[in-house]
């Protein structure tokens, strides 16, 4: 009995904590020659939307550190909600066309002519509370701005491995709580897009790229030197298939 209610106690807290930020993410993917230009420009777009869309939602653009990608994503409660946003964002008469008059007014008609963007594609993402790892007490909203650094991991699951992945990790995150390892890990899965092959998404959060390996360092002595840990991790099931380093801008 008291199991159950220790058990119903932390998914109460999980829904509480992640209810603070909406769980489908859809982004554009861009690729740029220019890419500190780009990035500038996206970032223009992104302040206009921010202060005329009538609702925005929560907008931010990812730059990768290691290469030329830029990511320009907008979080929603819904999909649903996600396609009237678009509808009235491109709508000919809507408040879209105004903040597209007035980025050019800004900068011209052919601001981005010699950045070299081009999209690359488009990608939605769900988040699974349950596979997600925020330390009690900690505000996500608060947190988020405070730690721009972003390590993306995409993941392959073995055939027919599914459930024992999903099983072994809520067992990770229990027993980092045990071993009192604290760090901010959002799981995500593909809606439409991703990388090819891969099941989930895994994004680490934090302070800079430094501040975050050094963390983990110190997760992983703890993690190697425990009974647990070492179960949990004894027979491989899933793969990484792509890995990216990128800061956030809100």
């Amino acid at each position: 009995m008291k199991k159950t209610i220790l058990l119903m106690l932390c998914m109460v807290f999980s829904v509480s904590i992640f209810s603070q930020i909406p769980p489908i993410v859809v982004v554009t993917e861009f690729e740029a020659q220019d890419q500190e230009k780009a990035f500038q420009l996206l970032n223009d777009l992104k302040e206009l939307e921010k202060s005329m869309a009538p609702t925005p939602p929560r907008i931010f653009i990812l730059r990768e550190m290691d290469g030329n990608t830029v990511y320009m994503g907008r979080a929603f409660n819904s999909l649903a909600e996600h396609t009237k946003y678009n509808d009235e964002r491109w709508a000919d008469d809507g408040w879209g066309s105004e903040m597209r008059a007035k980025f050019r007014e800004k900068n011209g008609s052919g601001a981005f002519d010699g950045t070299g963007i081009d999209v690359v594609m488009n990608h939605a993402y769900r988040m699974i509370p349950e596979l997600s790892y925020v330390p009690e007490g900690m505000d996500l909203n608060d947190e988020l701005p405070k730690n721009p650094y972003r390590r993306h991991v995409s993941i392959a699951v073995n055939w027919g491995e599914r459930n024992t992945f999903i099983n072994n990790i809520k067992a990770g995150i229990e027993n980092d709580k045990k071993l009192g390892n604290k760090y901010i890990r959002l799981m995500l899965r593909p809606i439409f897009g991703g990388e090819d092959n891969a099941d989930f998404m895994m994004v680490v959060l934090g302070e800079s790229r430094a501040g975050y390996f050094t963390g983990l360092e110190e997760r992983t002595a703890k993690r190697e030197a425990d009974g647990d840990w070492q179960k949990i991790q004894a027979n491989p099931i899933a793969s990484w298939v792509n890995e990216e380093s990128l800061m956030i801008t809100y």
